[in-house]
């Protein structure tokens, strides 16, 4: 196992050369407020150019320091977890091409260029999700390779319907018509698994947890955000805003219930992604682009370190996903319950910690806006559900009453686990802090009463109480169970995305095919052509007979007459 160990450790100074690279030109750009633009053309078709494009400046390079530096560290943790798999080389490529398709996005400023990106990302995680060649992986590996061609089919109508605007350059338009901004938007919310296309998130989760702690965290779930956020000024011209928000809304408050209930420690986590892409959408849908693109990179550094400190959970309990075996985590390992503590708190918007600088900002933007009682009452309820499976989940792993092997192996003495980890949990502590001057230098001006301020710690202590409510056994144990069944199923959104709407389609292409291509289409198509073909044919052969007949008869005649005279 030394040259697997080797390319992963190389693969890991690359990317975190890489990363220092893009930090020091992220910082150029910013203060110098320089861009490169790059860009080639590859042939011009009536008077319509199809370029190549690269755009480096502030976003894409900080959003390339945040995917490098979260890629290298996840590399090194690879070290550790995939230690004695079967195809170590095969999982570093595949991984390393996914991570490259995610750079190429980011830097494409033109939906041609976007789209070999974008489809690479399809194609690469559908590899690593299958990685482990189970029927559970295959399935979950079809959701979501066929829920992503959704939008891969949809961005590609967004380029043909652009062909009229003699480019694909949108970061040098002025205007788009909301027709091509619809099918941009279908495409950013299958990526982005927002309602109703949320399935294929959890069922992602079969793939191996560092390709969770990537794919959930600044790679595949965030390239739709990103693209919405680079198309923020058409979004705003043509009045399509209200789609991003209601999508958000609904994705972010059903994320948020359905991680109260479920056991799995992955899916919680992300569905706590889901949970927080429904609020960068619902923050993009109130205009504020920027906000959302700074709390994008919050959330990647500490769900990626929560996703690290998961799957050292679940490699401790041989490969168990339960998180109610999760007990004693903290006794264990005491410096990874710290990590996966702390960064629980980031998540639920802590004071001071990295979520809390984009969370409080965005709830406040909520609350400062025009938004109706109801909807604000909504926002505030999946921020309290936030809370609360974040706490849930918290409590299972410092239980202090252990569901599993009488004999705990769990440890800390892991250099590279410990290594990789700590550097993201670093970021995950004080990168609110420092990036916020950076990326909301503007910054970010709120009107708030007094007592509005507190809406959400109120709602916080609500969820709070809530959450102990549901563990404890004060619920029957009947209206327990049935809301544990609704919930586990993500209210009838698997079934029907995967049932219901296929079966609709498939009888109904098994009805036309029946009545239409073998019946009607068959009868009066090529089968009712074929037969006066037929007919035809045969008169003409009988009527060729005929004129051979006469033709030999008349030859005959002329001989005889010949002979003759």
């Amino acid at each position: 196992m030394k040259m697997p160990n080797l390319m992963f450790k190389l693969f890991m100074a690359m990317l975190i050369f890489m990363s220092v690279s893009f930090f020091l030109f992220f910082l150029g750009s910013l203060f110098f407020d320089k861009t490169i633009f790059v860009e080639w053309e590859i042939f011009n078709l009536n008077c319509t150019s199809v370029v190549m494009s690269l755009i480096f400046d502030w976003m894409s390079l900080s959003f390339l320091m945040v995917v490098t530096l979260i890629s290298s560290m996840i590399m090194g943790y690879s070290i550790y977890y995939m230690e004695g798999d079967s195809n170590p080389k095969r999982f570093v490529f595949i991984l390393f091409m996914f991570i490259l398709s995610m750079m190429f996005l980011i830097v494409s400023p033109n939906l041609i260029s976007l789209l070999l990106g974008w489809d690479g990302l399809g194609l690469t995680s559908y590899a690593l999700v299958i990685f482990y060649q189970n029927e559970s992986s295959c399935n979950s590996g079809m959701i979501t390779i066929l829920s992503n061609r959704v939008g891969d089919s949809a961005l590609l109508v967004g380029i043909g319907l652009m062909f009229y605007n003699s480019g694909w350059n949108f970061i040098m338009m002025d205007s788009l018509e909301p027709v091509v901004m619809m099918f941009i938007i279908l495409a950013a919310m299958t990526k982005s698994a927002q309602i109703p296309f949320s399935a294929w998130l959890p069922a992602a989760m079969a793939a191996p947890t560092p390709v969770s702690a990537l794919v959930h965290s600044s790679t595949l779930v965030t390239a739709g955000v990103y693209l919405l956020i680079r198309f923020s000024p058409f979004i705003v011209s043509s009045s399509l805003s209200s789609v991003c928000f209601f999508a958000g809304l609904l994705t972010m408050f059903l994320a948020g219930w359905v991680a109260n209930f479920e056991n799995d420690f992955k899916k919680v986590i992300a569905l706590s992604t889901l949970s927080q892409l429904g609020l960068m959408f619902m923050i993009i849908g109130l205009n504020q682009s920027g906000l959302a693109y700074f709390h994008l990179v919050m959330h990647a550094l500490f769900k990626s370190t929560l996703f690290m400190c998961a799957g050292f959970v679940i490699h401790n309990m041989k490969g168990s996903q339960d998180g109610r075996f999760a007990g004693l985590f903290n006794f264990g390992s005491p410096i990874l319950g710290v990590v996966f503590s702390v960064t629980n708190l980031a998540l639920c918007g802590f004071p001071f910690l990295a979520g809390f600088y984009s969370k409080d900002l965005i709830l406040e933007n909520t609350l400062t806006g025009t938004s109706g009682f109801f909807l604000v009452l909504m926002i505030i309820l999946a921020t309290g559900l936030t809370v609360s499976y974040s706490l849930r989940i918290f409590f299972f792993s410092v239980a202090n009453k252990s569901k599993t092997f009488s004999i705990n192996f769990s440890s800390d003495f892991s250099f590279v686990l410990v290594f990789s980890t700590l550097i993201l949990f670093m970021m995950s502590v004080s990168g609110g802090f420092f990036l916020s001057w950076l990326m909301l230098w503007q910054g970010v001006v709120s009107e708030l009463w007094e007592v509005e301020k507190f809406y959400v710690l109120l709602v916080i202590f609500f969820a709070l109480c809530c959450m102990i409510f549901l563990m404890s056994d004060f619920m029957p144990i009947k209206m327990k169970k049935n809301i544990f069944w609704f919930s586990n199923i993500m209210m009838f959104l698997p079934p029907i995305s995967t049932f219901y709407l296929p079966s609709f389609f498939l009888k109904w292409g098994s009805v036309t095919n029946k009545d239409m291509d073998k019946g009607w289409l068959e009868f009066y198509g090529p089968l009712g052509i074929s037969k006066p073909i037929q007919s035809l044919a045969n008169f003409l052969q009988k009527s060729q007979l005929v004129v051979f007949s006469t033709q030999y008869l008349l030859i005959l005649f002329l001989l005889i007459f010949f002979m003759k005279f």
